[in-house]
């Protein structure tokens, strides 16, 4: 391949259709993943959950939608690398929204269980299909501005769920609301055209190949470094947001903390610091100097939070936007997964690594709940935070800086 051979998209600026495309995906995506947790209680006392079987019931269903998303990101992004980004996302919300619509009617936790699933694998191909196709369409000069955009659209997805979940009365109409919204990127969907450089790939070229990560030791090692990165950002989400409630209670908090608004406030956070990310990546010229910086900033506040003693709710709310404002680089970790990769692997890997990483939330989150009568609950994260913040860094240090670099490359079988 050669940019001679790549259309006009080159031109394309970080308000048009591809960005926002993306953008919106990413939107629903995140309103899907924070309604569950605001909804999720209501909705089980709706169908005959006793309310002492709700947290473990909760944590079920989240788990079934992980194992949704992790089978789902390996699927999409192969299909995305086989047979087209745009194509990809089009039957990625379209499954999303059929299940998400059904969830609004069930009347057992069999269904539930199941939709929860398939809603999961559906929305598995979101931001990494997304980003593929913005860094692939964009000039690499605007490719941080881009993703900036994506990421600071999308995540406002939490603030609407959040909205949703105080202002309407009924769980079912929640959920109605994400699966209609998913329609409605349909029609935007349709308008979109594909990436030049995925369309300048010869069909003999192998892509999508799972083979193609794991049969060379550097490329397997990319990979593996570029999913590491990224798990700080759900270390911190994980075990001071979404289980907000049991950590403030651990660490003295004064009152009741309600876990869904500190997930907002958190959201909240994470919008501006993607928009700084874009920003201080374009004044730096360089993604590992700015997650370096996102990254330090997110363990102090780690080491913060934790020494903290006897807040108010209030104060661990704020304390919430500001870590959400130190981890607000996950749409830059994406993006620069996107760029480790050639164009017959790209998607492979930009939509398997952020659910990776999600995933890998859980075997933290086993090991706290296995651990912590033993050893305490805020030394088991202290311990936690050690090891991810550790082996975060190193693999800053140990990958490819990709600022401005040129994506038009291939992925070769040795």
């Amino acid at each position: 391949m050669s940019n001679a051979s790549i259309d006009s998209a080159p031109k394309l600026g970080i308000f048009s259709l591809p960005v926002l495309v993306a953008a919106l995906g990413y939107f629903v995506d995140i309103y899907d993943i924070v309604l569950i947790g605001m909804v999720g209680p209501k909705s089980l006392l709706g169908i005959g959950i006793a309310k002492a079987d709700i947290p473990q019931t909760m944590g079920h269903l989240l788990g079934l939608q992980m194992i949704g998303m992790l089978i789902g990101g390996f699927f999409w992004g192969m299909v995305a690398d086989r047979w087209g980004r745009v194509a990809t996302l089009f039957g990625s919300i379209l499954l999303y929204s059929t299940a998400t619509l059904a969830n609004g009617f069930i009347t057992d936790l069999w269904h539930y269980e199941v939709l929860r699933v398939i809603a999961g694998f559906g929305l598995a191909g979101e931001l990494g299909v997304g980003i593929t196709l913005v860094v692939e369409m964009l000039p690499r000069e605007r490719r941080a501005y881009g993703a900036t955009m994506v990421a600071s659209i999308g995540i406002a997805g939490a603030i609407l769920a959040w909205l949703v979940s105080f202002t309407i009365e009924s769980w079912s109409t929640a959920f109605i609301l994400g699966g209609a919204m998913g329609y409605g990127l349909l029609i935007l969907r349709w308008m979109s055209h594909e990436s030049g450089l995925f369309r300048a790939l010869d069909a003999t070229i192998p892509k999508g190949s799972l083979r193609l990560l794991v049969n060379s030791r550097e490329r397997l090692l990319r990979y593996l470094l570029s999913i590491t990165i990224g798990l700080p950002t759900w270390f911190v989400v994980g075990f001071f947001v979404f289980l907000a409630a049991a950590t403030s209670k651990a660490l003295g908090v004064t009152g009741e903390v309600i876990p869904g608004n500190a997930i907002v406030c958190c959201y909240i956070g994470l919008i501006a610091g993607d928009i700084a990310a874009g920003f201080i990546t374009h004044a730096l010229a360089s993604r590992r100097g700015t997650v370096l910086i996102f990254m330090g900033s997110s363990a102090v506040m780690c080491v913060v939070m934790l020494s903290m003693r006897g807040l108010s709710p209030t104060a661990y709310y704020a304390l919430c936007g500001v870590l959400g404002l130190t981890v607000g680089f996950w749409a830059l970790f994406v993006t620069i997964a996107a760029e480790q990769f050639g164009t017959n692997l790209r998607a492979t890997v930009a939509t398997t690594v952020p659910n990776v990483a999600r995933g890998l939330f859980y075997p933290m989150q086993w090991a706290l709940f296995a651990l912590k009568d033993r050893f305490g609950y805020v030394e088991v994260i202290a311990g936690l935070g050690v090891i991810v913040f550790s082996l975060a860094l190193l693999a800053v240090w140990r990958m490819q800086e990709t600022h401005g670099k040129d994506l038009d490359y291939l992925e070769e079988l040795p």
